[in-house]
């Protein structure tokens, strides 16, 4: 994860979803990583930068029985309630979404549901004429050149990965004007810019729903230096305007 690593994982079958990190998962993976790796220094529980612990469900057919890890890991199930023309997704990954997404939009249809823009195509690169727009416009204002020290690759190479075509528009506005292009929260790589197209466009309710899930900053950044950062109040007011301090307070009041 840039100039951090993230490590993992332990698989612990579990009777309710409301999991955490144990101690013993926690040794577990430093034990496993202090075996495999060839490290200057053991790394101990003081080189822990964040957690992060949840449960998927995995499809078994029948009651009953202990999961096979390795069998089930991308397969899934869903259950459809015609009546109510409800559907529900038991497993299944990321990196098989868009086949679960055909099969889901198949059985939507089958419940007699039409779909809107069937065809067109919501995955995947823009044309690559669109990138090499983006790619001319970067090196016309020099947009490396702003690369904040510390992060993992050229702003360009990330801008385009992370934003597609509405990296242009990004890339504007840092033109008209460069304080959109500084950073908020040191070492989040996350700019200015970035945060306001998080406001425009994610939806983003609660401040850890921002660093955890739509960014990774809490996942690289230590909690104490998110908090002491001077530009979280900002983050806070692009994100969630008049209820800025109440989403800080918020935030804060989970960590205690």
């Amino acid at each position: 994860m840039g100039p951090k690593t993230c490590i993992g994982t332990t698989d612990t079958q579990v009777e309710e979803p409301h999991a955490k990190v144990t101690d013993e998962d926690r040794q577990f993976v430093l034990d496993n990583v202090n075996k495999l790796l060839d490290l200057p220094k053991a790394l101990t529980q003081a080189d822990i930068i964040a957690e992060r612990c949840g449960v998927r469900p995995l499809a078994i057919k029948g009651k009953g029985g202990k999961a096979d890890w390795v069998q089930l890991s991308r397969k899934h199930a869903i259950d459809t309630n015609k009546d109510d023309k409800y559907l529900s997704i038991f497993g299944g990954k990321l990196t098989d979404c868009i086949n679960v997404g055909d099969e889901v939009a198949g059985l939507v249809k089958e419940l007699g549901i039409s779909l809107p823009h069937e065809d067109f195509k919501w995955y995947g690169e823009p044309d690559d004429s669109v990138r090499d727009e983006f790619f001319h416009r970067a090196q016309l204002m020099d947009f490396d050149a702003l690369t904040p020290p510390k992060s993992s690759e050229p702003l360009t190479k990330r801008f385009w990965r992370r934003y597609g075509r509405n990296a242009i528009n990004m890339l504007e506005k840092i033109r008209e004007n460069p304080e959109k292009a500084e950073l908020l929260i040191e070492n989040s790589e996350y700019l200015r810019v970035e945060i306001e197209h998080a406001a425009e466009r994610e939806m983003v309710t609660k401040l850890e729903d921002f660093l955890r899930r739509r960014s990774k900053i809490s996942l690289v950044v230590r909690q104490a230096d998110i908090l002491a950062a001077p530009g979280l109040k900002e983050a806070c007011e692009i994100l969630f305007g008049d209820e800025a301090d109440a989403k800080l307070q918020e935030y804060i009041d989970t960590l205690s």
